[in-house]
């Protein structure tokens, strides 16, 4: 979902036009040429439409059905799809490009993990003493307090946040309600690795197969085990999205630069009402969307590419700052949620991107050598000795 090659573009984001060669007359190969692009803004607004539909589920609990929904897809389930269907592209290009083993790895987990232990060390030490209803002694001799940080950095169940906190809440207990989808992200980043190193081949129909084979799983399981261990619906339903965007990659110098698969794919996605298939034709249609938008020149409209990337701060910090503006007035409506959340939000993320996510992404280089030099040792031919 979240991925640097969008940002730190050399041109000044604001100019209209100036030097751009991002044409709708191109394929998105050709207009995907570095960073001057719209992926970086693009995730940002996703972000934050997640956060948008937070504020109304934050208060009013887990019973009513979505806010903001169309045939039960709501506006923070299409953001996560459109999310995987970027980090499906970006991912695919990442191993293409580097092709390396450590590089990758480290690039993965300095893009995911710093962020990951500062906020569930803040979530301990910070948010744990204010907003739990025990005692400081029950507080700190808990082991949901000290277990929520294994929970959250090992990708397991982080439905409950350290001991007592939030208990009185809609949510009772919950810290973060979207830290769920890292675990998917972490397998889709895995499974991607898997394939591009293994002697399964790497090419465009290996990934139309992947998209088929994950698309039809879903539909499959909805259809005949609509009950489903989430593990396992989860992983069908965004291994989908996430492969589609493989797709766009492989086929990227093929597809021309237009949105015009959107046309046919919303009315079908309407039109298939609740069916499991009419996420494909949704996918489809975000896809072709995201890429146009993200890659087109649209009359000159600037790409804001050096904007920094708060999008994952959003993403992980909006949902306790809400829970913490309800523990001071739990009569909060959703649109006071959503307006003293905003700001907050955003100043949380830049800080995360500022002093932890952009200095560790730095780091990147260094550590993918240092995991090359710690998984090659030993394994150096030795020089021969002298006859």
């Amino acid at each position: 979902m979240f991925f640097e090659g969008s940002v730190n573009s050399s041109r000044n984001p604001w100019s209209f036009g100036e030097g751009v060669d991002i044409r709708t007359d191109k394929t998105i190969g050709q207009a995907y040429t570095g960073r001057d692009n719209r992926l970086t803004p693009i995730r940002f607004v996703l972000a934050s439409a997640v956060l948008a539909e937070h504020a109304i589920i934050v208060t009013q609990g887990p019973l009513p059905p979505p806010p903001l929904a169309i045939n039960g897809w709501s506006l923070s389930y299409v953001a996560v799809n459109a999310f995987f269907i970027l980090s499906g592209f970006l991912i695919a290009d990442s191993l293409e490009r580097r092709a390396d083993i450590f590089t990758y790895a480290a690039s993965r987990a300095l893009r995911i993990f710093p962020a990951l232990v500062f906020l569930s060390f803040a979530a301990v030490f910070i948010f744990g003493p204010v907003f739990t209803q025990l005692s400081m002694a029950e507080y700190w001799t808990s082991g949901q307090t000290w277990l929520f940080p294994i929970q959250v950095l090992g990708f397991l169940d982080t439905s409950q946040g350290p001991a007592g906190i939030f208990a009185d809440l809609p949510w009772a207990g919950e810290f973060s309600a979207t830290l769920w989808t890292l675990r998917y992200e972490m397998i889709a980043y895995m499974a991607a690795a898997v394939i591009f190193f293994s002697p399964i081949p790497w090419n465009r129909l290996t990934h139309v197969a992947l998209f088929g084979i994950t698309s039809g799983a879903y539909s499959a399981l909805s259809v005949f085990w609509s009950d489903a261990p989430a593990l396992i619906m989860s992983s069908a339903r965004l291994s989908a999205a996430f492969t589609l965007g493989m797709v766009v990659h492989g086929w990227r110098h093929s597809l021309p630069n237009l949105p015009w698969a959107v046309l046919p794919a919303v009315p079908l996605w309407l039109i298939s009402g609740a069916y499991p298939w009419a996420e494909w034709f949704l996918n489809i249609a975000l896809a072709a969307g995201i890429f146009w938008f993200a890659f087109a020149a649209i009359g000159g409209l600037p790409t804001w590419s050096r904007i920094p990337d708060w999008s994952y701060g959003i993403y992980i910090w909006h949902y306790p700052i809400m829970q913490a503006i309800l523990y001071f007035d739990a009569n909060s409506p959703p649109l006071l949620v959503a307006v003293v959340s905003l700001p907050l939000s955003f100043a949380l993320a830049a800080f995360s991107w500022s002093f932890i996510e952009k200095p560790s992404l730095e780091l990147k280089g260094r550590a993918g050598e240092g995991l090359r030099s710690m998984f090659t040792r030993g394994n150096k031919p030795h020089a021969s000795p002298d006859p």
